[in-house]
């Protein structure tokens, strides 16, 4: 009897073509039940900590081979104080220019959230997500520093996005240029309100849902609403950067150029409600 074809090819291609079959049914299986497949991905991520923080090695390596004459470890460590004490100032700068804006155009009367309500907890971007379609960061504070799923998280100039996986020591961050995201904005020329909209690259917004009759102009700054509750108010999203009306609908087509760096970012700032950190530690008011 004729051995088929399939027989007949080299040992390792049949292996690869096997393996990519199990492959197609687990990916399948996965799309269907993700909760089957939690406890898995949880510990894949998890063993992945130790590659994330080796990739960081050689940048080590030649900031400890360009020499000083001052101990290197002291200088890293006044370098990371600077840093984080610039960040923070920037980011309490930006809800207080906002808080302005609103004071003036509502006449005082102003319910938004105050920048002391939260805490800011400084990480490092040590990586990216393995799916190159997600824009998706990974970050070296987890669980056991306070780190939430739902969390908000910014740097010096604006909104980065928001937390979407937490384990013991890294989380997950999903920037809001992701295609699946989006955040409730404010005008603050004006104070319409829309949705941006993640275009699935890091250097543009989609400003959705403005009439042709509303005023809006190219350079006009966007802030997050609060609407939702979901992303805090006040902290910067980006500038409408090109605008153009089309004649298929009603609405216009809005370019937004990101206030926040997604391109160069290796720190960045977690805000983390006091109330709740208060309430998970145990610690009440006197």
């Amino acid at each position: 009897m004729t051995p088929s074809i399939f027989a007949r090819q080299p040992l390792v291609l049949r292996m690869t073509a096997v393996l990519l079959i199990v492959a197609l049914i687990l990916m399948w299986f996965d799309s269907k039940n993700p909760e089957w497949f939690n406890p898995i991905r949880s510990s894949s991520h998890a063993a992945m900590q130790p590659i994330y923080e080796l990739s960081l090695l050689p940048s080590y390596a030649k900031h400890w081979s360009s020499g000083s004459l001052q101990s290197k470890e002291a200088l890293r460590r006044e370098n990371m104080q600077l840093k984080s004490q610039l960040i923070h100032a920037q980011a309490k700068l930006q809800q207080q220019d906002y808080i302005l804006a609103q004071n003036a155009r509502l006449q005082g009367i102003l319910s938004t959230t105050s920048p002391e309500q939260f805490d800011l907890n400084l990480a490092q971007v040590i990586g990216t997500d393995t799916n190159l379609l997600r824009q998706i960061v990974v970050l070296n504070k987890g669980a056991q520093d306070g780190v939430q799923v739902g969390q908000t998280v910014i740097d010096e100039d604006g909104i980065l996005g928001q937390i979407i996986n937490v384990y013991p020591n890294t989380s997950r961050l999903l920037l809001i240029t992701d295609e699946r995201q989006s955040v409730a904005v404010t005008v603050k020329r004006t104070g319409q309100r829309a949705i941006v909209t993640g275009q699935g690259i890091p250097t543009s917004l989609s400003l959705e849902y403005v009439f042709k009759t509303s005023d809006v102009r190219v350079g006009d700054e966007l802030v997050s609403s609060g609407l939702g509750e979901r992303i805090p108010a006040g902290y910067r999203v980006g500038r409408i950067a090109h605008i153009e009306d089309t004649q298929a609908d009603n609405f216009r087509s809005i370019k937004v150029t990101p206030a926040a760096n997604f391109v160069n970012n290796a720190y960045v700032l977690i805000l983390q409600d006091k109330l709740a950190n208060k309430d998970n530690i145990g610690i009440t008011e006197p």
